[in-house]
């Protein structure tokens, strides 16, 4: 049997589909917040696709069926990666099931209601559709996180750009910048890992090691500086705190933005909930 197989339709409707899978695992596994990630995670995807077609068209008894196996694996895996930033073992697995369950209840869902062939009318109108759910969803549980335990999505600004993460609103959280009198949120490291370079942050850690020292100039746009605490357990305590652009912070009611916000890194281990990165000053809502 002769098939014609069209390249280029392949790679775009595998970068669409992809894309839309890629960002569903995201928002299951709150890591997924860049698009630009989550678009070349999918030209990876959809590159790939084309690599396995033009390879098995030249092996005639096809690709070895564990190899195939190993090789769509090592492909969600490197999505994944570049599409969502997952890097530990065991929740990388969890997401790659995730993907593949994602992708076949979506093929089911496409073939029960398209019984002929899939036009590029209809494969838009599914795709559309696929999205709009997904994007439903996710607001769907952003509402709950809200009602239910506090949590609100929030977009930290700096050089222009706005980087989403969910805040848990701490009414114990009065802590007040020691330097400019500002409430002080409270953010893990993964927060400044995604919005500063990698250089930046190894500056700030080491002026977080070394108190004494000046900031160097690729943190001068932070306004590093310390501020103390008090908190259960120990008298007195001291964080480096750094200065954003902008925060905004979805509530039910309306978005609540403020200027110049400061927020403080301890660098350490702490008690942060799984479903938030920052815990908001109280005096912020």
């Amino acid at each position: 049997m002769h098939y014609e197989i069209y390249i280029d339709v392949v790679f775009f409707t595998n970068l669409l589909i992809d894309y839309i899978l890629i960002r569903f695992t995201g928002i299951l596994f709150r890591c997924g917040r860049s698009r630009k990630r989550a678009l070349l995670g999918a030209a990876a995807g959809a590159v790939f696709s084309c690599w396995i077609i033009y390879l098995q068209s030249f092996l005639k008894s096809g690709i070895f069926l564990p190899a195939l196996v190993l090789l769509h694996g090592g492909c969600a895996a490197g999505m994944l990666v570049i599409g969502c930033n997952l890097k530990r073992g065991s929740l990388l697995l969890k997401a790659i099931l995730t993907l593949y369950f994602a992708a076949f209840l979506c093929g089911g869902f496409w073939e029960v209601i398209v019984s002929d062939k899939l036009t590029v009318k209809m494969f838009l109108i599914l795709a559309a559709a696929t999205w709009s759910g997904i994007t439903a969803l996710s607001y769907l549980m952003d509402s709950l996180r809200i009602r239910t335990k506090n949590i609100y999505p929030i977009t930290i600004y700096y050089k222009g750009c706005g980087y989403p993460f969910h805040g848990f609103y701490d009414s114990g959280n009065l802590l007040m910048d020691s330097v400019n009198g500002k409430p002080v949120s409270v953010g893990t490291e993964k927060v400044l890992s995604e919005i500063c370079s990698e250089e930046t942050v190894s500056c700030l850690k080491h002026l977080k090691e070394n108190p004494g020292e000046s900031g160097k100039p690729g943190t001068a746009g932070l306004h590093p500086h310390f501020t103390f605490f008090h908190s259960i357990g120990k008298e007195q305590g001291m964080m480096l705190a750094v200065t954003f652009e902008r925060l905004c912070i979805q509530t039910p009611a309306e978005v609540v933005c403020i200027d110049n916000p400061v927020f403080a890194f301890s660098f350490e281990t702490s008690a942060f909930g799984k479903e938030y990165e920052v815990l908001l000053n109280s005096r912020l809502l």
